[in-house]
């Protein structure tokens, strides 16, 4: 099941650069990559979205005009993604709600990259449970993506609307 979920979320993945941005895509997905860094006791997150759709949510929860990729919009995007993302994503580990810090975004291609950070992980996880309702505001055919890795495992779980909650067991 794994590996069909991870070689699913490379077939949409690589579709990305084949979507002109300025283009509706047919499907509306998300990845989330949960890297576990042992030698920092951290976890690496990292989210990628469509720029429209993220663009088009930000601007439905909060009501204002979201542009992603101008320069001198940056800033003030940053508060809104941070907001953004401090909303629709949390995770425990082994049992214990975790604190995410917020890094910062970037914008490539028809995608957005956002970082965060989850500082003093265990060095043992066992448990895992990763909660998203990325862009679920917005389209109710969303399916968000979850790769977890830790110690040389790799785990995947493939989140359909309105399904919000990964579970997985290291």
């Amino acid at each position: 099941m794994q590996t069909a979920l991870t070689l699913f979320g490379w077939f949409l993945w690589r579709l990305f650069p084949l979507v002109d941005s300025q283009s509706v895509h047919p499907f509306h997905v998300g990845v989330i990559e949960v890297n576990h860094n042992i030698t920092e006791a951290t976890l690496e997150i990292q989210c990628k979205l469509f720029t429209d759709d993220f663009e088009d949510a930000l601007s439905k929860v909060y009501k204002r005009k979201a542009d992603l990729i101008a320069p001198a919009l940056h800033a003030s995007m940053d508060t809104l993604v941070n907001q953004y993302l401090n909303a629709h994503l949390s995770m425990q580990v082994n049992g214990k709600l975790m604190s995410i810090n917020y890094l910062g975004f970037e914008q490539e291609r028809e995608a957005v990259y956002v970082y965060l950070e989850i500082e003093n992980a265990p060095s043992l996880i066992e448990r895992a449970i990763v909660t998203t309702n990325l862009l679920f505001d917005l389209y109710d055919d969303q399916v968000n993506l979850i790769h977890f890795s830790s110690r040389n495992t790799r785990k995947s779980v493939k989140l359909d609307y309105p399904a919000s909650v990964a579970q997985m067991e290291f």
